[in-house]
């Protein structure tokens, strides 16, 4: 949830989502202006359009969901008449609700932030260049709009510098990945989540992992608690490589996707990968974002999500729920 003060900005709702981020999003800026040289002079800048801005204190709820009919294909140009939204089973007004296509027009599409969480570990050293070309197509299809951070992990966890639409910036860190160490799979995701929890727009985690975590300091139950509480939807690939011992995560994988309202890939092959990645990256094109403003004031208690859409034969998929919890109102 989100004590936030939200203002809109701009004549898309680019602004609007990246208000909807967690209020500790909101540092205070301790450090002295920088003097900087006198520019040169530069040509006029081309008049912007004046921006239309609104400005409310609210406690703001903010959903990603995901609607397909029984094929699995999307579900396309739902308007809010075609939702009802609950939160522990009593309805809510949706306030917004923008669906983030990448067709039509381009300024009206909602942006990404995704990081990608890759094993490295010395497992992976026989499928580490298939791994590589499928997170390469992945990172290729992303929108103008989007933005990535990608996260290694053997028996430390390294992340990239910060979220980037560099496609070439990411093609090197995705090169110089190597197979060696153990599995932090767990410390890798919570890492994850602590990078991504204060970004803009919508957010998503896409975890590979071949094998079991062995090297972690984080534990698989307080992984997925911290999830539930940080706005990411997740989509977790387990691939039962040299690394998997026994029953491997599949369970946790599966279920730190179905609590956040991502989904969880188990491909037999690894030239499978191209295909996962894709299937993932078209989903991400095809979100709905909504938010709504609770009836009832925070209270620190978990609270269920749940969106039906008034169509026959859809299914949808959005996160289990959040924990209502009460912020201090920061002084104007």
């Amino acid at each position: 949830m989100t004590r936030t003060r939200v203002a809109v900005l701009g004549v898309t709702a680019l602004a609007l989502v990246a208000s909807l981020a967690p209020a500790r999003a909101q540092q205070p800026s301790g450090a002295a202006p920088q003097a900087s040289p006198t520019p040169s002079p530069q040509p006029a800048p081309t008049p912007a359009i004046k921006p239309f801005t609104l400005e409310v204190t609210v406690d703001v709820v903010s959903v990603t969901a995901v609607v397909f009919d029984k094929a699995g294909h999307p579900v396309r140009g739902l308007t809010p008449k075609d939702v009802d939204l609950y939160e522990n089973g009593v309805k809510q007004q949706v306030s917004y609700f923008r669906e983030a296509s990448s067709l039509g027009d381009p300024s009206e599409r909602v942006p990404l932030s995704v990081v990608l969480v890759l094993d490295n570990s010395g497992s992976m050293r026989p499928n580490m260049s298939f791994l590589q070309e499928a997170v390469l197509s992945f990172v290729y299809k992303l929108e103008d709009v989007d933005t990535a951070l990608l996260v290694s992990f053997n028996d430390t966890v390294k992340g990239s510098a910060e979220f980037t639409g560099d496609t070439d910036r990411l093609e090197r860190f995705v090169e110089s990945m190597q197979a060696w160490g153990g599995t932090s799979l767990y410390d890798a995701i919570h890492y994850s989540l602590e990078r991504i929890k204060d970004a803009p727009g919508r957010k998503a985690l896409v975890v590979f992992t071949d094998g079991d975590d062995t090297t972690s300091q984080m534990v698989d139950k307080d992984v997925v608690e911290y999830a539930r509480m940080v706005e990411a939807t997740v989509y977790t690939i387990g691939f039962r490589g040299m690394g998997f011992m026994g029953s491997g995560p599949k369970g946790f994988l599966r279920k730190i996707a179905t609590e956040t309202g991502g989904q969880y890939f188990a491909p037999d092959k690894i030239g499978e990968l191209i295909k996962v990645f894709n299937a993932i990256s078209n989903e991400l094109k095809n979100h709905y974002l909504l938010a709504y403003t609770p009836t009832h004031e925070p209270d620190g208690t978990w609270r269920e999500i749940a969106l039906k859409v008034n169509r026959p034969d859809t299914e949808v998929r959005v996160r289990k729920g959040y924990f209502s919890v009460k912020r201090r109102r920061q002084a104007d």
